[in-house]
């Protein structure tokens, strides 16, 4: 049980993100709508296809937003809507005036009541049982389930999210802004060799990133070899035997407030990876390199940088 525990903890770090303090508590109030919205009313209503495949319709111009996902969340402010938002979840901690929002929901998920209490247009979550959203959808909110598993689906989320909110033509500008970003990244590193690459997501039992996972693919757009790549699952165990013996040049971490560089270094049979021996190891700023919203190029970055300083030297 103990163990079973442990696995689970490690994967909720990687895929739920770091809590934010509680909001003040009063009424958010959003802000009008701005005359460059009311011309796109002519959109309304439109049908939208959600990560689960759900087709949703959004009658006319959301003015009240509710987010559970940061990630979400982030891109909502992103485009300039932020004011829109009455209610974030506790993980919600970017950019700063989500703090201030009224919280819908804390580690045990989202609140129903408190969902509803907040009167809005549209909530956007990453999964809610079939029961939960008739419930919402009664209450006369749209429901969108957004939960992209890569880089594209990353961009066709701001897209969508864009178009539901009445900020089409911000999407569209900030998918150019992170694609040229993505693809200047991936050019200054592509001239040097490829390095193997290990990502701990937990260390007992041991466990990474592999094939279908938001790191692998930083890793392998960075010009790194994933040698959780090639595993069976998306967050494989992985054991140390089996390290020691892929023995990788760089090591790769979250920085979740479990671990330091020392007690990666202080591990027993570590002394013999490459990554160990020369001071390759790196704790990444869990938020950045994990939310697929408008930061997650800075997070490529940081992993291109881990892997290829040399690239961006001078720059």
């Amino acid at each position: 049980m103990k163990k079973q525990l442990t696995i689970l903890l490690a994967i909720l770090l990687m895929l739920l993100l770091i809590a934010c303090g509680n909001g003040n508590g009063n009424e958010t109030t959003p802000d009008p709508i701005e005359s460059e919205d009311l011309n796109s009313s002519s959109m309304y209503p439109m049908t939208v296809t959600d990560s689960m495949g759900r087709e949703v319709v959004i009658q006319t111009m959301p003015e009240r937003l509710v987010s559970s996902v940061p990630s979400n969340t982030e891109i909502i402010y992103a485009l300039g809507k932020g004011g829109h938002l009455v209610g974030v979840s506790v993980y919600c901690n970017y950019p700063e005036e989500a703090l201030s929002v009224d919280k819908i929901g804390d580690y045990n998920g989202p609140n129903l009541e408190l969902i509803i209490d907040a009167q809005p247009d549209v909530f956007f979550a990453a999964w809610l049982s079939e029961e939960v959203i008739g419930q919402l959808e009664n209450a006369g909110i749209a429901v969108l389930l957004i939960n992209p598993s890569n880089l594209d689906e990353t961009y066709d989320t701001i897209q969508s999210i864009g178009d539901v909110i009445g900020a089409s033509d911000e999407a569209n500008e900030m998918i150019l802004e992170m694609t040229a970003q993505q693809n200047d990244i991936v050019d200054k590193v592509s001239g040097y060799p490829a390095k193997k690459v290990f990502y701990e997501i937990w260390h007992d039992p041991l466990m990474s990133s592999g094939p279908g996972s938001f790191m692998n693919e930083l890793i392998v757009l960075s010009n790194g070899i994933n040698i959780a790549g090639d595993t069976e699952s998306a967050y494989p165990e992985f054991s140390i035997e089996k390290l020691i013996t892929e023995n990788p040049d760089v090591y790769l971490t979250a920085d979740d407030g479990f671990k330091t560089p020392e007690d990666i270094f202080n591990r027993t049979g570590y002394e013999n990876i490459e990554a160990i021996r020369t001071g390759q190891v790196f704790l990444l700023h869990q938020d950045i390199t994990s939310r697929p919203g408008p930061r997650i190029i800075q997070g490529l970055e940081m992993v291109a940088k881990a892997i290829h300083p040399q690239a961006f030297e001078g720059k």
